[in-house]
């Protein structure tokens, strides 16, 4: 049973890591030609866009994707098929609700968010485009996340590639007769909300064929997972987005208007995507960890968990030194390949050595929420944000460039210390002492051999409670 349950990891992590991959490659195709079409200036813009669409995204979903995993994970685990149905619809509803509000909000702002934040008024059709899809979106991350963690991957897997074949060729289609920046950031807006709806929808048909009818209906449980995850996730997602509004503003500060943009573009657009490419492995491998060790912990088998939290740390850093050793000795010949660009190969290999933790810190975050430890998470991410917050307010205009890679080493390296360290403290043995050492007391206290020791982790504690 272990040897096929574990080759079920692998082959569900491989399906996964494939789509993503090819997903992502698609996508650095795509990021070439539309640099290709509006330069590096109008790239810094759109990213700005895809910020405050970020943004939008995370109070939409208000921590229900992450819900939707362990509610859904924990009733599959049990083979309690009608508490699935009833997990999906609660986290369904609520996501709705919430995202239908947001997004109307972010429609009625536009302009305001246009003039005093991105400082670009032809960014408002773009905006209002987002709040219109925003439901959309949020459904499909919902039922994504439903589908693996009932282990569904290789459905997953041909509907994403299909949503993503659809997104394309209806954005290149719009971007044939977009005429300007503007009508570029809303054609952009326009194919990938569509084709998120078009994913959702087909999810659903799928997910009613198999699906009993729930005997209750989740309400107060998903509101009481979601709203510390929403509130981690707003705070998170709210220094991310003045963190990426900084870059580019500390970057005018140490030069043009133009540059920074230029700059900032060439970061976001180009570089970034290229070093997370190979890293879509990694979140495959951390999408189906958190359900994985969610089923781990509520059957007590504490000996698989541990191989499987150990095996997963050392197959991440050897994957990150090879990705490293080929970014750096290949990043110029990347640069000019992909987006024939020399400046775009240098900053490829000066930001290559961040993959060397960042891969490692994407694993830990995905088996820390695997193990119900959400609010430690809270806790780190807003301790670094803050970090890279202040570090960036003061350093970019000083040092430009320097001063942005420079706080973002010291932010990443700063959050992964303290996530590994919590995720060691969960998943350690305790220590026994001997029998003719230990009193009564230590007896009663300590606990058995092959439970986990979970010190204040009250949190997830009370979620296997409510999943039982």
């Amino acid at each position: 049973m272990r040897g096929w349950k574990g080759r079920t990891l692998i082959r569900g992590t491989a399906l996964l890591a494939l789509s993503a991959l090819t997903l992502r490659g698609v996508g650095v195709l795509f990021q070439r030609v539309l640099a290709g079409r509006i330069g590096a200036e109008g790239m810094g813009i759109l990213q700005l866009v895809l910020t405050v669409g970020g943004f939008a995204g995370t109070l939409a979903s208000s921590g229900v994707r992450a819900a939707s995993l362990q509610l859904v994970a924990a009733a599959w685990g049990r083979g309690d098929q009608s508490g699935v149905a009833a997990a999906v619809g609660g986290c369904l509803r609520y996501g709705l609700c919430v995202s239908a509000a947001v997004g109307a909000g972010l429609i009625l702002l536009a302009e305001p968010l246009a003039a005093n934040l991105l400082r670009e008024p032809r960014t408002v059709p773009a905006l209002r485009m987002l709040g219109l899809l925003l439901p959309l979106t949020m459904l499909s991350a919902v039922l994504h996340s439903s589908f693996t963690a009932c282990g569904r991957v290789r459905e997953l897997v041909r509907v994403e590639l299909i949503e993503r074949a659809i997104t394309i060729v209806l954005t290149l289609f719009l971007l044939r007769r977009a005429r300007g920046l503007s009508a570029v950031c809303a054609a952009v807006i326009t194919g990938s909300g569509i084709g998120a709806g078009l994913s959702a929808c087909t999810l659903w048909r799928r997910f009613r064929r198999t699906a009993l009818r729930p005997d209750r209906l989740l309400g107060a449980e998903v509101v009481r997972l979601c709203v510390p995850l929403a509130l981690n996730d707003y705070l998170r997602a709210g220094l991310s987005a003045v963190e990426q509004f900084l870059i580019p503003w500390g970057l005018e500060r140490h030069g043009s208007r133009h540059t920074a943009l230029a700059a900032y573009g060439r970061i976001s657009g180009m570089v970034f995507p290229v070093l997370w490419f190979p890293g879509e492995l990694i979140f495959a491998l951390a999408e189906l960890l958190i359900s994985e060790l969610a089923r781990l912990q509520a059957q007590g088998r504490t000996a698989r968990l541990q191989a499987l939290v150990k095996k997963s740390l050392l197959a991440v850093s050897g994957y990150a030194a090879a990705v490293f050793a080929l970014l750096y000795g290949f990043g110029d010949a990347l640069g000019r390949a992909l987006f024939d660009s020399a400046a775009v190969g240098r900053e490829l290999r000066l930001f290559a050595p961040l993959v060397l933790f960042l891969y490692v810190d994407a694993i830990v975050d995905g088996l820390q929420k695997g193990l119900g430890q959400q609010l430690f998470l809270v806790r780190y991410n807003s301790f670094t944000n803050v970090i890279d917050v202040a570090g960036l307010w003061t350093t970019v205009p000083r040092f430009g460039l320097w001063g942005y890679l420079g706080t973002y080493c010291v932010s990443h390296l700063a959050n992964l210390f303290l996530s590994l360290r919590r995720l060691l403290i969960v998943t350690a043995e305790p220590v026994r002492k001997p029998a003719s050492e230990a009193g009564p007391s230590d007896r009663s206290r300590r606990p058995e051999r092959g439970q986990l020791r979970q010190p204040e982790a009250a949190f997830g504690f009370r979620i296997r409670r409510r999943c039982r």
